[in-house]
C-alpha cells in the first residue's frame, strides 16, 4: 500500500512523529521533507500550501495540513486513508 506519500515535517514536531507512525504501522510507504527548508517550503507555495504547523501530508496534487489530519492529537484515519 502507498501512493508515493511526502510528509512535510519540522524539528520538534509530535504530530509529525505521530503521523509517520501512524503511516509506518500501516506499512504506507512516504519520504520525508524538511519543512523549514526553502525548497520544501517554496514546494508547498506553489501548490497553495500557506501554513506554518506541520505536519503536511502529500499524495500527488493532494495536500492535507494539520488540520486536516488531525482532531487533538489522533490522526484522522479515515481521512489519511482515503488517499491510500
Amino acid at each position: 500500500m502507498g501512493a508515493g506519500f511526502i510528509v512535510y515535517t519540522l524539528e520538534f514536531c509530535p504530530r509529525c512523529e505521530i503521523l509517520k507512525e501512524f503511516l509506518s504501522n500501516r506499512q504506507i510507504s512516504y519520504t520525508i521533507a524538511d519543512m523549514s527548508s526553502a525548497k520544501a517550503l517554496t514546494e508547498l507555495r506553489m501548490n497553495g500550501v500557506f501554513v506554518q504547523e506541520a505536519p503536511v501530508l502529500q499524495s500527488g496534487k493532494k495536500f492535507l495540513t494539520s488540520k486536516d489530519l488531525f482532531t487533538g492529537d489522533q490522526v484522522n484515519e479515515e481521512t489519511v486513508l482515503q488517499l491510500c
